[in-house]
Order: C-alpha cells, then sequence, then structure tokens
C-alpha cells in the first residue's frame, strides 16, 4: 500500500513567473469588461473630486464585502498531491510530465507511462488512490455549494479581468483567449467558477494571473466534462464529475485534473500540482535513515539554502513521497556505484601481481629443487637451486587468472549494499636468468573487470591493460621476488532511476593504477621419513602498495531525463597490503623426466585503506556535493592456497593454483593456470 505524507493543509501560489508562462503576451491589464462589485466602478463623466472621493469609499466597501475575503479556499486534502486523479482510466500519448501523483480509482487502468514521466507515486485502485477520490468528491460538492456571486452564462471567459468570486455558468462554459485573474493584492482571494456541464478552452488560449492571485487559489468546477485545447497554459484546480482531456501541448502550470467517474486523457502535455512543502530534505527523512541517505538530503537542503529552486522532480519527491519511500528514493539518487571502479581495479592488480611474484615455478625458471636423474643417490637430491641452477637462461610463458569477491554492505549503518565484483585476464611474459642467482622479465596483461550493486543499483566493467617488470633473487634457500605494474582500465557504468519514471544514466571513462610488490621468505626443508619425493616449507612475509586514481566524470542519460544524473570528482584511493605466512610444498618425481609439485598455503593480510568512497554531486543543483559510502573492503584477511604443477624435462611445464580469502565481510575466490617453457 502506498501511503503519501500529508506535507500541506493548502495549495502553494503560483509565482510571477508563472504568470508570465500563462500570459505569453505580458499584458497583465485590465480588460474593458469589469465584473467588480458596483461599489467599486467609477464612471468617467463624474467630476473629479466626487470620484476621488467615491473610489475611496468603494476601496473600503470593497475591502469589507468583496467575495475575495467573503470566500475560502475548499481543501482538496489527499487529493491535493494529484496532478491526474481519474475515475475510470489515465491514457497518456507522448511525451507527457506529471510533476504530482497520478491515481485511478476505482478503475484500474493507467497507460501511457513511459512514454510519460511521473514526479511522483502512481497509484491504482488502492487506499491512497480511493481516499483522494473521497477528498476530491468532497471539494466538489463544497464547490457546488457555493452561491454564485456573478452569473456568466453565455458569456466567453476569454478576454475578461475577474476579482475574487464565484463565478457561474449554468450550462457550458468556453474560454478562448486570455483569462486574467486579479487578486487585488490579496493573496488569500479565491476564484471559483462553477459550470453546469462542460468547460472547453479554445487552442492557445491562457489564463495569467495578477495583482497576488495565486493558481492554487482558483477551482474550475465542471458538471459534466473538461477539454483544455492544443497548447493551452492553465491555471487552477479542475474537478470535473466525470472527464477531462487535454489536447496536444496542452499545460497545468498551477494546479490537477480530478476526474470522479471517467477518464483522464493526456497527450504530450505538463501538469504541476500547486503542492509544495517547506520541510527541508533532511527534516523529512525518518531517524532510521542511513549515512548515504541524509548524505543525499544535505546536499539538497544545502543547494537550497544557497538560494537554489529545486526542479520540479526534487520538488516532488520532498513533496509526495512517504518518509519511507523516500528513503528509498535517496537510495537510488546517492549514486553508490560509483564506489566501485576502485574495488575492480584494485582487485585485478592483486591478482597481476601474485601472479608475478610467485616463489614456485608457475613463472620462475627454476622449482624449489632441482630434478635430478633417479640414479643419483638420495642424498644428492637436496641440493639447492641456487648451487647447481638451470642451464636454459630464456624463459616464456602464458597463464589465465580470474577471481570473484563478494563484499557485504552495511544496510543499516551507512546504508551500503552488497557488492560483487569479478576479474578475468590472460598475461604473458618472457624473461632471462641475467645471474646464476637472479632472473629477471616482463609481463603483459589484457582482460576484464565487472561489478555490481545489490537490489539492481547499478553496475560496472572494465577492459584492461596491465604492465609489469619483475624479479626474483635466490641465495642458497631463500628468495625475494618484487614486481611493479602499471595498469589502465576503461570503464563504463550503468544504473536505473525509478523514483520519477525509468532513467537509464551511464558513464565512461578511463583510470590508472600503479602498484608494487615485495615479497621475501626462506625454505626449510622436511626431513624424508619414508615418503617419496622431497618437500618443504617457506615462511614468507610480502608488502605491497597501490595508487588507483579515476578521473572527474559525469553521467548522462541514454534514456528518461538526466535530472538526477551525478558528477563525480577525481579521486585516488591508495591501499597498502602486508602479508604473512607460509608455502608448503611436495615435489615428487614421477619418471626420469616428469616431476609433480604440490603446493599450498596458509597466511594472514592486512589490507589498508585510505578511504573507500567518492564525492559526487546532483548536475541539476550546482554546489550539491555530497559523499557516498559503498560496502567496506576487508582488512583482515585468511589466505589459503593450493596447487599442482608438473614440470617436463623437455622444458614445458603446465601449472594450476586456487586461492581463497576470507574476511569477516567478504570472501574471494580465484584460480589461475599456466603455461611455460624454458629454453
Amino acid at each position: 500500500m502506498k501511503m503519501l505524507r500529508p506535507l500541506r493543509l493548502s495549495h502553494s501560489r503560483c509565482t510571477e513567473s508563472d504568470r508570465a508562462e500563462a500570459d505569453p503576451g505580458g499584458n497583465g491589464h485590465m480588460s474593458r469588461f469589469s465584473f467588480a462589485p458596483a461599489s467599486v466602478r467609477t464612471s468617467s463623466e463624474k467630476r473629479a473630486g466626487v470620484r476621488g472621493a467615491v473610489a475611496v469609499l468603494g476601496l473600503m466597501g470593497a475591502t469589507l464585502t468583496s467575495p475575495s475575503h467573503a470566500q475560502q479556499a475548499p481543501s482538496l486534502l489527499t487529493a491535493g498531491s494529484f496532478g491526474v486523479l481519474a475515475g475510470s482510466t489515465v491514457t497518456n500519448t507522448g511525451s507527457t510530465v506529471i510533476n504530482g501523483n497520478v491515481g485511478v480509482s476505482p478503475g484500474s487502468a493507467v497507460t501511457g507511462f513511459p512514454p510519460g514521466i511521473v514526479n511522483g507515486v502512481i497509484s491504482v485502485a488502492d487506499a491512497v488512490a480511493a481516499q483522494a477520490q473521497i477528498d476530491n468528491i468532497s471539494a466538489y460538492n463544497v464547490l457546488a455549494g457555493k452561491p454564485i456571486t456573478t452569473n456568466l452564462t453565455g458569456q466567453d471567459l476569454g478576454g475578461k479581468t475577474l476579482i475574487a468570486g464565484v463565478y457561474g455558468f449554468n450550462t457550458s462554459a468556453q474560454l478562448t483567449g486570455t483569462l486574467t485573474l486579479n487578486g487585488q493584492g490579496n493573496p488569500n482571494s479565491v476564484f471559483i467558477i462553477n459550470t453546469g456541464s462542460t468547460l472547453t478552452t479554445a487552442s492557445g488560449s491562457s489564463i495569467s494571473l495578477i495583482n497576488g492571485a495565486q493558481g492554487g487559489n482558483v477551482f474550475f468546477r465542471v458538471g459534466s466534462s473538461a477539454t483544455l485545447g492544443t497548447s493551452t497554459s492553465f491555471v487552477g484546480d479542475i474537478l470535473a464529475l466525470t472527464s477531462i482531456t487535454l489536447n496536444t501541448s496542452a499545460k497545468i502550470i498551477c494546479g490537477d485534473a480530478l476526474a470522479q467517474n471517467g477518464a483522464v486523457t493526456l497527450d504530450s502535455n505538463t501538469i504541476t500540482t500547486c503542492t509544495t512543502t517547506t520541510a527541508s530534505a533532511s527534516s523529512v527523512l525518518p531517524s532510521s535513515a542511513t549515512g548515504n541517505q541524509r548524505a543525499v538530503a544535505n546536499s539538497i537542503d544545502t543547494f537550497v539554502r544557497n538560494g537554489g529552486t529545486l526542479p520540479p522532480a526534487f520538488a516532488s519527491l520532498l513533496s509526495f513521497l512517504p518518509p519511507s519511500q523516500l528513503q528509498s528514493a535517496f537510495t537510488q539518487l546517492s549514486g553508490e556505484v560509483g564506489t566501485g571502479p576502485a574495488q575492480a581495479g584494485t582487485q585485478a592488480m592483486n591478482s597481476f601481481l601474485s601472479l608475478v611474484t610467485n616463489p614456485y615455478a608457475e613463472n620462475r625458471p627454476f622449482a624449489p629443487t632441482r630434478p635430478v636423474s633417479p640414479m643419483m643417490p638420495v642424498k644428492a637430491i637436496s641440493v639447492t637451486p641456487a648451487l647447481n641452477p638451470d642451464p636454459r637462461p630464456w624463459g616464456v610463458w602464458a597463464a589465465g587468472y580470474g577471481g570473484q569477491t563478494n563484499a557485504n554492505g552495511d544496510a543499516l549503518g551507512v546504508g551500503s549494499h552488497d557488492r560483487s565484483v569479478s576479474d578475468a585476464g590472460f598475461a604473458t611474459g618472457l624473461d632471462y636468468r641475467v645471474t646464476p642467482y637472479t632472473v629477471a622479465g616482463f609481463a603483459l596483461s589484457g582482460g576484464a573487470t565487472r561489478y555490481g550493486l545489490s537490489e539492481g543499483l547499478g553496475s560496472g566493467r572494465s577492459d584492461m591493460f596491465q604492465a609489469a617488470i619483475y624479479s626474483t633473487t635466490r641465495v642458497d634457500a631463500a628468495y625475494v621476488s618484487a614486481a611493479i605494474a602499471y595498469g589502465f582500465h576503461q570503464f563504463n557504468t550503468d544504473r536505473f532511476v525509478t523514483v520519477a519514471g525509468a532513467d537509464h544514466l551511464a558513464a565512461d571513462f578511463s583510470a590508472n593504477d600503479i602498484g608494487g610488490r615485495l615479497e621475501g621468505g626462506y625454505r626449510f626443508a622436511i626431513p624424508n621419513v619414508g615418503w617419496p619425493g622431497q618437500s618443504g616449507f617457506t615462511p614468507y612475509a610480502a608488502v605491497q602498495v597501490q595508487a588507483f586514481r579515476t578521473p572527474s566524470y559525469s553521467e548522462t542519460a541514454l534514456s528518461g531525463s538526466s535530472v538526477f544524473a551525478l558528477s563525480y570528482d577525481a579521486r585516488t584511493i591508495t591501499t597498502t597490503r602486508t602479508e604473512l605466512g607460509t608455502w608448503l610444498d611436495w615435489s615428487i618425481p614421477i619418471d626420469y623426466s616428469t616431476r609433480l609439485t604440490l603446493l599450498g598455503r596458509a597466511a594472514w593480510a592486512h589490507d589498508n585503506w585510505s578511504a573507500p568512497n567518492i564525492t559526487a554531486g546532483f548536475q541539476a543543483l550546482p554546489g550539491s556535493i555530497f559523499v557516498v559510502t559503498g560496502a567496506a573492503p576487508a582488512t583482515d584477511l585468511a589466505l589459503v592456497s593450493a596447487g599442482v604443477e608438473i614440470g617436463f624435462r623437455n622444458g614445458f611445464s603446465v601449472g594450476a593454483r586456487f586461492d581463497g580469502e576470507f574476511a569477516e565481510n567478504s570472501t574471494k575466490y580465484s584460480g589461475m593456470g599456466r603455461l611455460r617453457y624454458t629454453w
């Protein structure tokens, strides 16, 4: 059930700009046809002195007895938040924009949205629409019961100037041209026009408000149906017993189209209700609002405090959505998906750096122990690679790798959502033994990343290129590996905002990543107690740093409106990882030319992130800056690995490894496969 928040007791007032839009001619003058009470009318034939005295007395009488003060605007209550309300159906053709709610009751059909846009809530045959119809009928009856002060039957409203009062038509009413409503300096002036049957406006007709008249105090009660002609510029609430039709490009600048029993038919129209709220965005949110939601609300309030005028789409959110729905709307508007690129790029670099600095044979021209002839004595097998280096100095390798991370969001605190990140790449490298103890090389990689948020809050992907130079030095059983790498990403992001229609917002930008890793360890042989081959364990420590930078970029609308599109500030996120753990290896000779090596790892890692958030702002609200925070990346992780490699004496080897990273709020699974040839 959609519930509406009662934000006001009466309509707001149309401004001078509303009057200018409603009166294209901009004349704003009194017509020669005046329907002011006789007490305020003067004759040009009277003498100047008498004319002045009569005018003063007449104005005093008007102040006491004019309909402007005798009438009160009826309250539309919940119906006032509906730009369109129908009894049977709401039908739209073309690019209609409704800045307000749309409802139907007791009917159940609302069609044409999209392509039409509703900057509010659509209520179909529910309790909200039913209550709105009850309030609509009540206001209709109040208007019908108002005593007529001036009967205009048979006259055209066009070209007339009316002051506050109740005007009646026994049958139909016609507006051709411009109707001027004169508030006489009283913003509480009420204008009521009751028609016995139909209300029709000619093409290009308009209503002009002057001298303080307010659109929220203008009411047209129509005994049957109302039709606004093509390009009519209308002001006021239309309460029709049967149906309402707005022809092509007709607009209601400040008012509603409320039909009791029939349909409301639209065609490329604009309807903006007069309902407003003076509450700030942050004050409307309940105490359960999350950090991201409040950040969005505060940015909107900052824009308003700095003198900005909210676009209708933003104003409608604050006016028509109950607090719970406003929370959901602000979650969509926050653009949390903007926090994903840094997580994706950092994960891809982690995989690449681990690939080129691993101390074992995945991409090194030597194994933890030298393959030897089975005819040699067992004690000779303990020779280390540093003392007996492989005579083949060149090595080329190729590897495929990928990983998937799932991180849990903080739904109640920050308001972040679950995030998934995956990366996949193909790398190749060439290395050379520069000394008996040191090998150096370079590697290139290409691949892609993907990331997405739960609840359909957005996703993104990137095509990536990575390059690294690396080196490993062994001294006896000790090793030191180092690598410096660069990554380039071309990102595409997508998110859908459905708070006012269906807006598809996307962005394209490039990002750069620089990283480095230093790793060292020492292998201890495990005494052979009867099992075949050799085994050992290698305690190691590693430190790794990254700097991932995204530029400033802006979203564009691929479909729908761009009113909620964001611009993101440039951002550099740095991470530092430290690892402590141990590798286990067991090398088993299969035959003279083949050796099987099993690998395992257990380690602890600590990641330190500079600030995993991003600064954004609404393009439609200059200066509306806020910080949005995504799911927090893990800081302390348990690392486990298992691998296998088969090496052949002809220089070929093939291997695979599987890794897991486990933290309190995230898990990552990754793997790689490698083919190598040395000569």
